[in-house]
């Protein structure tokens, strides 16, 4: 179902607006930026460095012509899942170590396909598949699958080496987190191992000892160059990300993580409460001692210590590792990227993380599921019914799930059912319903308001707030809050870029509106936006050669910025540099084959130099790209006129009257009209 989905949410910053993706830049450039298309090294950069994903993207973008085919993308999230599910299959036959004879009618005894059947339904699985973001997930974890697959399967020990070097490194590639498939592994060294008891005997037996410090070797080296890559700093997070960690008291970070890592335990086993972002008061912390989820925290540990005590009594009394072992090994090693406890991570919980760390859940399922039929013979079917019970409500989940991703719309509103304090959620669905077609404003600005009373300090919130206040000629409240944001966020480029809208809409403010472009600028050096309206002030403020370079300069930037090209062509033609104009046209069209303003901007250019079949060419080309333009009409009605074609000339003129608007008034077509009607009346007169 999510084959159906679009680009949204992290989607829009990876992938529409990555210009890593869309061929403007070199395919090299992706192993030098992050995830976002951020140089790695910027202080404002995300720190994700993924170059085999991106690259991914832009395949999909070379096979579908050079379009964003969102059908294709997803077609290629499905396919990734559907291949990593029937990885599952192998993975638990190796950590079963055995595999059986597949009956048809006894499918379900084989604990293997039990397993490898309930990792294919798991609605958890659906963010890493239905967000396309989640290819990075997908991507990393059918290589964490493939080295345990074939780990033991490797001869030599050179080529064991080069396996794992090879396999580890390409995934980390994809995803960083995928590094902790070394620490799997040297749970599975152990695990290969018949009885702990002769594997004390030979703790310094050289293969195994070799082996482990090769893995410990092998990470230490992909962590080094990891780190060089992104120059050795860190990502910059802030409270909103994950407030538990930005908490000064050790009592409040600690029982809010341990809290936090219940709920991850809860999705595995329960998956009901899904949600696009548990940010922003999703998950309130606990800072009070009568907070009664600190029961739960017991609860969880009480278990977890109970597991452990049971496997540390098997090992001694009957001398062996179960295979309980390597399933929680999956479950925990994988998830301790997100934990917070290496480090600071940009999340409260984020669904896709549990991709790997659900096939030990589902792992532990088969096998408890094996052991109760084994003991409990006689109420074998009742178990069989309780598992298919199961597998058809994760189907149903997931289904269900996955229809929630198809727009923007279900999956905000799927949120608040979830976490309804969340600040970003409400600021999300104001995004939404700011598109005419989904909303009004009036509802968008409701949302705002009310995402800013759960975070007072949400600068993006207050961002779109005011370009909101803005369009509603509100000013000064819009001024008031774009100067707020940027003083919360000083570095927030959009934010300047917008208050330098709202102070260029002051002619005695153009001063420090530049000023405010200049902070964008300064910022985020290519902004495209920001200096095609920084073109605009300069062009009102009367300096046309700083208007032109800024203009070039955003076209250069982002080649498919139609109004740039059509700006830069305007000022050259009224500057009586026509062929120039013409000549900036024609480049513009190579990026911009379909944009009615540039074909616009030719036909007035083309109509000035008496080119008068060409001209008409480019408007019928505007008017066919943007068919609700009364301008363009008028425009070729009076090119018509001139050409003495006065009954086409008469019918575009009416055309235009019946499309005016208050943004596109009709007035030129009107005059025109009257004129073209006076000149038919003295005509008469003189017949």
């Amino acid at each position: 179902m999510s084959l159906w989905g679009g680009f949204f949410f992290d989607d829009s910053e990876a992938i529409v607006h990555n210009q890593d993706i869309q061929s403007r830049r070199p395919w090299q450039s992706a192993f030098a930026n992050d995830f976002w298309g951020t140089s790695i090294t910027h202080p404002s950069s995300h720190k994700s460095y993924r170059p085999l994903t991106v690259l991914s993207y832009r395949l999909n973008v070379f096979f579908s012509g050079g379009r964003l085919d969102a059908f294709q993308f997803h077609t290629v999230n499905v396919v990734l899942h559907g291949i990593l599910s029937l990885m599952a299959l192998p993975l638990f036959e190796c950590l079963l170590k055995r595999k059986k004879p597949r009956k048809t009618l006894h499918i379900l005894d084989d604990p293997a396909f039990t397993g490898a059947l309930l990792f294919a339904s798991h609605p958890v699985h659906t963010e890493a598949v239905a967000s396309l973001v989640g290819r990075a997930d997908l991507l990393a974890a059918i290589l964490f699958f493939g080295l345990i697959i074939l780990y033991k399967n490797v001869s030599g020990l050179l080529g064991w080496f080069v396996s794992v070097s090879l396999i580890s490194g390409t995934a980390v590639l994809c995803k960083e987190t995928a590094i902790t498939v070394l620490g799997v592994c040297i749970i599975y060294e152990v695990y290969l191992r018949k009885k702990p008891s002769k594997f004390w005997s030979e703790t310094f037996e050289k293969t195994f000892l070799m082996r482990v410090g090769l893995l410990v070797l092998i990470g230490f080296i992909i962590m080094i160059l990891r780190l060089k890559v992104m120059n050795f700093e860190g990502p910059t997070f802030s409270p909103t990300d994950n407030p538990a960690s930005f908490h000064e008291r050790l009592t409040v970070r600690v029982l809010s993580y341990n809290y936090i890592y219940c709920l991850n335990a809860l999705l595995l086993v329960w998956p009901q409460w899904l949600c696009f972002d548990w940010s922003m008061g999703c998950v309130p912390l606990i800072q009070q001692r009568s907070d009664l989820r600190i029961f739960a925290v017991l609860a969880f540990w009480l278990i977890v210590i109970a597991v452990s005590y049971r496997l540390v009594k098997d090992l001694i009394t009957k001398d062996k590792v179960d295979v309980y072992v390597m399933a929680l090994s999956l479950m925990l090693i994988p998830f301790l990227p997100s934990s917070n406890l290496l480090l600071r991570v940009g999340f409260v919980i984020a669904e896709r993380t549990l991709l790997v760390p659900s096939t030990g859940y589902c792992l532990l399922v088969a096998v408890g599921l094996e052991k109760l039929k084994s003991r409990f013979g006689s109420v074998k079917n009742l178990f069989t019914a309780m598992y298919i019970l199961l597998l058809v409500t994760f189907v149903a989940r997931s289904i269900q799930r996955n229809y929630e991703w198809i727009n923007e719309v279900r999956l905000f509103k799927s949120a608040l059912e979830v976490c309804p304090l969340n600040a970003k959620v409400h600021y999300n669905i104001g995004k939404v319903l700011s598109n005419p077609t989904r909303g009004s404003l009036r509802d968008a600005e409701r949302s705002y308001r009310h995402a800013l009373e759960l975070y007072p300090r949400y600068e993006q919130a207050m961002n779109n707030l005011a370009n909101i206040l803005r369009e509603k000629g509100q000013l000064e409240e819009a001024e008031y809050w774009l100067q707020l944001a940027v003083a919360v966020r000083p570095n927030f480029a959009a934010g300047w870029m917008n208050l330098a809208i709202v102070l260029g809409s002051q002619e005695e403010r153009w001063g420090e509106a530049v000023r405010a472009y200049k902070n964008a600028l300064a910022h985020r050096k290519e902004y495209p936006d920001a200096q095609y309206n920084l073109g605009n002030l300069y062009l009102d403020m009367g300096d046309h050669l700083a208007a032109l370079d800024c203009w070039k300069k955003a076209a250069a930037l982002r080649p498919t910025h139609a109004a740039a090209w059509g700006n830069s062509m305007a000022l050259l033609d009224s500057k009586g540099m026509a062929s120039a104009a013409v000549e900036l046209g024609q480049e513009a069209l190579k990026h911009v084959p379909k944009s009615a303003a540039v074909h616009f901007a030719l036909g007035n250019v083309m109509g000035k130099l008496n080119r008068l079949l060409e001209a008409e060419r480019h408007f019928r080309d505007a008017i066919k790209y943007d068919s609700k333009n009364s301008l363009y009409y008028s425009n070729l009605g009076v090119l018509y006129h001139r050409w003495r074609r006065l009954e086409d000339a008469e019918k575009m003129y009416l055309k235009a009257l019946l499309l005016e608007t208050e943004a596109h008034p009709a007035t030129t077509a009107r005059q025109q009209l009257l004129r073209l009607q006076n000149q038919r009346l003295q005509t008469k007169k003189l017949v």
